[in-house]
């Protein structure tokens, strides 16, 4: 089953690094991502564990639309962590009318049957630090910088697997994931303490 690959912990060869350049690439497969995505060449994932990468080039007004959010200068990092709430749900709003994810629902069974493209943990993973990279390499970030993706669990032992975006916040050191995989596309991400999210989190009665 493709879709399990990318749900086992990186081999070696292919496990993440901090290096500049590295942290938005796919957890399992090494795609000919470009090294610094821009609005004009941007990979979006999807098919689950990023079986499917489709480039989009985002048009000025679009990418306008998702700056916007953090033109003004943050006075502190809550503020600039929920510019970047708001920036990320309008980014993957606006990719994924580009690359036809749109119809995205929230989890990993809750789409299936549907003629949509499915979208797991490793996909949203994968964009949200793509969107993040992007917006760090314009200069719009002051308050956090960009890291490799956060991992919880396994497959076969200790709870299923799950893998989400994460920023540090300069000064403090203290981490955040950005979490868009309880979320259908398009909608507000989930951010909060790394601590949290490892103990566990979930919405209330969300499943898979």
């Amino acid at each position: 089953m493709r879709w399990l690959d990318g749900l086992l912990p990186a081999s070696p060869l292919n496990a993440e690094t901090a290096m500049a350049g590295e942290a938005y690439r796919p957890l399992h497969r090494l795609y000919d991502f470009p090294a610094t995505p821009t609005p004009a060449a941007l990979p979006v994932c999807f098919d689950l564990s990023c079986s499917s990468v489709k480039r989009v080039s985002l048009p000025e007004a679009q990418w306008r639309r998702v700056i916007e959010h953090l033109a003004l200068p943050a006075p502190d990092p809550g503020t600039e962590r929920e510019q970047i709430h708001r920036a990320i749900a309008e980014m993957e709003r606006v990719t994924g009318g580009l690359a036809g994810t749109a119809d995205g629902r929230a989890g990993d069974f809750s789409g299936f049957g549907n003629p949509r493209p499915q979208i797991d943990c490793i996909d949203e993973s994968s964009n949200t630090i793509t969107y993040l990279t992007l917006i760090e390499r314009a200069d719009l970030l002051r308050w956090h910088d960009v890291q490799p993706r956060a991992h919880r669990g396994y497959l076969l032992f200790g709870g299923w697997p799950h893998y989400t975006a994460l920023i540090r916040e300069h000064g403090t050191g203290r981490q955040w994931v950005v979490d868009l995989w309880f979320r259908d596309n398009g909608d507000l991400p989930n951010v909060m303490g790394l601590q949290t999210w490892e103990d566990g989190w979930r919405p209330a009665g969300f499943f898979f």
